[in-house]
């Protein structure tokens, strides 16, 4: 998944431990950089909040979302889910690690072979969806699943990733008044309408599809 892009940030390192070594994707909320952690001395994911994200009172919020990725993700233990090791500040940097998934996504996946077989398209939800559930044992909804969250390590193995916009339920139940979050072609019709959104909801739709795996 590592793809040479020339970036500012790209030979620095990031508070004291984390050396960039390359940009690897730019979403919505950040950017994640392959780099190495010099203590640890290994490869890590490196996800980089957007700096004008944080200006003014709004980018409190945005501040405040992104830790919550964070702390939700790394309540999760769980082989199909990218595991989250650190987050902290360098300055204006917000920033958290995250375990690196060489290979590729789900969504490149499907442009170079357009559709999958259909054993391989049932196996492949029934690994989403068991990555979920652990996710809803924690009270935990994910909000933006999609393909290009869904990695596919060199092995075949699919990990779910980006937690960015899920919500813990203790904390919010409903979308933020004028506020909606994900992506629109992928958003569950409870977040469009703005109806609460919690595990036993979600989990009673995706077992219904788990029976045919």
């Amino acid at each position: 998944m590592t793809a040479m892009t020339s970036d500012s940030l790209v030979g620095h390192t990031v508070d004291g431990r984390y050396q960039v070594v390359s940009r690897i994707a730019r979403g919505g909320m950040a950017t994640v950089y392959l780099a190495i952690d010099r203590r640890l001395d290994r490869e890590v994911a490196l996800k980089v909040m957007h700096s004008h994200l944080a200006d003014g009172v709004e980018g409190l919020d945005f501040v405040s979302r992104f830790r919550r990725e964070a702390r939700a993700a790394a309540r999760l233990a769980h082989p199909g889910l990218v595991a989250v090791y650190d987050q902290g500040l360098d300055g204006e940097t917000s920033y958290l690690t995250m375990e690196y998934v060489e290979g590729t996504n789900l969504r490149r996946r499907l442009r170079t072979e357009s559709a999958l077989p259909l054993g391989e398209t049932l196996g492949a939800l029934c690994e989403i969806l068991d990555a979920l559930a652990a996710a809803h044992r924690a009270g935990l909804v994910h909000r933006d699943v999609k393909p290009e969250n869904v990695l596919i390590d060199v092995e075949g193995r699919l990990k779910l990733t980006d937690f960015g916009l899920a919500r813990a339920v203790t904390e919010v139940t409903t979308t933020t008044a004028g506020t909606i979050l994900g992506t629109v072609a992928y958003m569950a019709p409870e977040l469009i309408r703005a109806v609460a959104c919690d595990p036993g909801r979600t989990s009673t739709r995706w077992a219904c599809s788990r029976t045919r795996c």
